[in-house]
């Protein structure tokens, strides 16, 4: 919380929000630049979603920590996933590991505090013949007997090598049994900017997720801190797809991480 205040000390005392035309249908997004002169502009922030006041995203954050579900959990935590990344930018744009970075410890740390486990990369041992095989996974959480364990792939946005994620659960899957991992993909946005034009557009590619889900393996939830409007369709058309904002998380986590349901009577 204390680099989240000072990343908001930074956008509402070194920079301004700039205005951006928005592309996507029922969106506003601004962007931040520096008083200074610099052209450079951070990457779009939703308007409807961000809560540039310290003192009211702290009171929201104090709520959550209380047990208090309040309607702003969505504001919250998308607050605290762009106000760092939007900060950061501005002092060094090029500087890509750094948020990301940041927005994998974040949401492992907001999901252990919500389920009470530690995610942890690590590697896991695929049985092949009389060898393991390791191989790096992204978040991986394990819930103790008689719960499935949760493969949680955690990335700003999915415009590259996003398949790595289906690919590792199929692998999972293949070597531990359809529901020994469960698969929670989550991400903070598909927003993209032209900053010569400031326009701000979402990069989808659904007809490639629907391969994905129905081909290679399938992900139990994908959480989207800013949901894209064709993933949330995408969802309506295809059953087997459950796109949500990732506030939901936290009001349905016993059923997501919950044992499969028995069979019907």
């Amino acid at each position: 919380m204390e680099l989240i205040r000072l990343s908001l000390e930074l956008l509402n005392e070194a920079a301004d929000p700039v205005e951006l035309i928005s592309r996507v249908v029922g969106k506003e997004y601004i962007s931040y630049a520096v008083r200074s002169g610099v052209k450079t502009l951070s990457s779009p922030v939703n308007k409807a979603l961000f809560i540039p006041n310290f003192k009211t995203v702290d009171a929201h954050w104090q709520a959550w920590r209380a047990g208090e579900h309040r309607d702003g959990l969505s504001q919250l935590t998308y607050t605290m996933a762009t106000s760092f990344r939007a900060a950061s930018e501005l002092l060094d744009r090029n500087n890509k590991k750094g948020p990301a970075t940041f927005f994998e410890i974040l949401v492992g740390h907001l999901v252990a505090r919500a389920v009470g486990g530690v995610p942890k990369k690590e590697k896991v041992k695929l049985p092949i013949e009389r060898r393991n095989v390791r191989l790096t996974m992204d978040f991986l959480l394990d819930l103790g007997a008689g719960r499935p364990k949760i493969h949680m792939p955690v990335k700003l946005s999915t415009r590259e090598r996003i398949v790595q994620a289906w690919a590792h659960q199929r692998l999972l899957d293949s070597a531990f049994g359809s529901d020994t991992y469960r698969g929670v993909l989550v991400v903070l946005s598909e927003t993209k900017l032209d900053n010569t034009k400031r326009e701000v557009v979402e990069i989808c590619v659904p007809e490639q997720w629907l391969a994905y889900q129905t081909y290679l393996a399938r992900m139990e939830r994908i959480y989207f801190f800013d949901v894209p409007a064709k993933y949330a369709a995408l969802a309506e058309d295809f059953p087997v797809f459950k796109v949500k904002q990732f506030a939901e998380f936290f009001r349905e986590k016993e059923v997501v991480l919950g044992p499969p349901p028995g069979p019907s009577a």
